[in-house]
């Protein structure tokens, strides 16, 4: 098993690479496949490839019973390493950086940044 902390690092280096502009992700081509009625996708999948590896990056709800039927959902961040068919081959464990590297990943790829240096521009 890998030690959480190589993964941390990885996850860090990559948030710092994304907003570097070094790392370009867009929407994922292959829709992630959620348990049905217990997951939900919220927003848009997003992918990358870092030398030869894709990976695939997506926010999701996730049903928790309380009773036979009453639940509430909660949101979560999920990163996988995929195959060409998009089929998860790894999926690294959940940690609180994940958030903030979905956040640079929807910000960097939504082009916002890009958008306002041109409105902006005299």
């Amino acid at each position: 098993m890998m030690p959480k902390n190589k993964i941390s690092l990885f996850i860090l280096e990559l948030i710092k690479m994304t907003k570097k502009g070094q790392i370009s992700w867009q929407e994922s081509f292959h829709t992630p496949i959620l348990p049905d009625g217990i997951e939900r996708l919220v927003d848009l999948a997003y992918s990358t490839t870092i030398k030869e590896k894709s990976f695939r990056l997506y926010k999701y709800n996730t049903k928790h019973f309380t009773d036979e039927y009453e639940y509430y959902w909660s949101e979560r961040i999920r990163f996988e390493l995929i195959d060409n068919d998009g089929n998860c081959t790894f999926e690294f464990p959940y940690e609180y950086s994940l958030n903030d590297l979905y956040d640079a990943v929807r910000e960097s790829s939504s082009g916002i940044n890009e958008f306002i240096d041109d409105f902006l521009k005299p």
